[in-house]
């Protein structure tokens, strides 16, 4: 590809009254007020003194992050064009930042509320977003440390991962057959330990699954942070089965060694896949399982028994290869604990579908949590919440559009179906948009357009 040589005939001009750049935004907001967005918004949501017409307010803040928002300046793409002519109501970017800046953590809770009935609203009104989800779902739990540089930002500290940075604790719900959405947020200061919160998280979101429609077939799954006796408690208690990785202990290693050598099953993996810690490609593997009662060193009460899945590698770590006599291999492991029934490798596979989490976070920090905007902590968790609100509506869209649509990923929703240019023209009382010709995508975005403002194509 190369340019044209009317090129250096050219003079851009912004002078184009008509125009729509995020045409998607159409159905997407349409969507948002089927559920209800801003009546939630509304009726939930008392900031005191800039919190008047709340839901308009939080409405332009997730349309904003949909089309690919990523600070408060950035929502004056709402503003552009003939964006006036589709949507009312716009709020402008420095509302918007006085809106975040009145919040306390009382109203990212009711923010919190409002977020869950939209997922369950959204749930309703489209189907396919958790398609399955009565015979059985999936709920993922994790933290990111999101870094930030400002010395002054409340709440940043310096986590695990050794960067300054703030903490966001994410949950997300899946089906085996739709991708996954975001059922909680919590933002917290940056050396936040992982488990903080995750009792309440987790009981939160097995509730929301269940009013999204999950029966009793709910599996938690969650790393080696979150496997405590508190939280297996929760999750058992709540109805629901965990597998959590669980930190390689005295008494867990000696389970492992316990396991006989002819024990141990293959599983080849259908791609390799890249091991962290040698940064060599594993195509293969080894597993077996145990019986394990964990958390022994507390009282009684909180002993809990279930299985030690347990996987295992070879050592290609030359360094802990030096001294080792090739006769008697070297082997890396990885331990679940679990209460699942299923087969030992259909459930150890479903362990590693934990991962599915990275890629939500992934997009979210390609997204709206590319900066976390304030120097207010109260006004960053508030963000982070609008941030889920929009990639569940992301979601949902892609969803109405089908097709590959239904499981991409957000910013491949954003591009082909969300930020869409359109031109608006009037004729006889009545608007037409025109979108670009031989569009790959028509069909997917006339289906998003039709499914989630209701209205028939002609």
């Amino acid at each position: 590809m190369q340019l044209s040589h009317a090129v250096s005939a050219m003079s851009p001009v912004f002078d184009e009254p008509n125009l729509v750049v995020s045409a998607g935004l159409i159905p997407a907001v349409g969507l948002a007020a089927r559920v209800g967005l801003a009546d939630l918004a509304d009726e939930h949501v008392r900031v005191p003194v800039v919190g008047a017409n709340a839901g308009a307010k939080v409405m332009s803040l997730v349309a904003g992050m949909c089309a690919g928002a990523d600070s408060i300046a950035d929502m004056g793409l709402l503003s552009h064009g003939a964006m006036g002519t589709v949507f009312t109501g716009v709020r402008a970017p420095s509302t918007l930042g006085s809106f975040l800046r009145g919040f306390t953590f009382g109203h990212v809770r009711q923010l919190d509320a409002v977020a869950c009935r939209v997922l369950i609203g959204l749930a309703r009104q489209n189907p396919g977003l958790l398609a399955g989800i009565g015979s059985g779902c999936v709920i993922d739990i994790d933290d990111t440390v999101k870094p930030v540089f400002g010395a002054r930002k409340q709440g940043a500290e310096f986590g695990y991962t050794g960067q300054r940075g703030l903490n966001a604790q994410l949950a997300v719900i899946s089906t085996d057959r739709s991708a996954p959405v975001i059922a909680a947020t919590r933002l917290r200061r940056g050396a936040r330990n992982s488990s903080h919160g995750a009792v309440r998280m987790i009981t939160d979101t097995i509730a929301t699954a269940r009013r999204c429609g999950a029966g009793h077939k709910i599996l938690v799954r969650a790393d080696s942070a979150y496997c405590t006796s508190a939280t297996v408690a929760a999750v058992a208690d709540a109805g629901a089965t965990f597998s959590m990785a669980i930190t390689q202990s005295a008494p867990v290693r000696r389970a492992i060694e316990s396991i006989p050598e002819g024990s141990w099953t293959r599983i080849d993996y259908p791609q390799a896949i890249l091991d962290t810690h040698s940064g060599e490609l594993v195509s293969a593997a080894e597993v077996a399982e145990v019986d394990y009662v964990a958390f022994t060193s507390k009282a009684k009460k909180h002993h809990r028994p279930g299985r030690l899945i347990v996987r295992r590698i070879p050592e290609l770590n030359k360094a802990k290869l030096k001294d080792q006599d090739p006769l008697f291999p070297l082997f890396r492991y990885h331990a679940v604990f679990s209460n699942s029934d299923k087969p030992l490798v259909e459930a150890e596979a479903e362990y590693r579908g934990h991962a599915i989490i990275e890629q939500v976070i992934a997009d979210l920090k390609a997204s709206a949590l590319a900066h976390l905007p304030s120097g207010k902590f109260t006004a960053n968790a508030a963000w982070t919440v609008c941030a889920a609100i929009a990639f569940n509506l992301t979601r949902a869209i892609g969803v109405n559009a089908g097709g590959r649509f239904a499981k991409a990923t957000t910013a491949t929703i954003r591009n082909r179906i969300i930020n869409l240019p359109a031109r608006i023209a009037r004729s006889a009382r009545r608007l037409t948009i025109h979108l670009p010709h031989r569009w790959l995508w028509a069909t997917s975005w006339l289906r998003a357009w039709a499914t989630s403002t209701n209205t028939a194509i002609d």
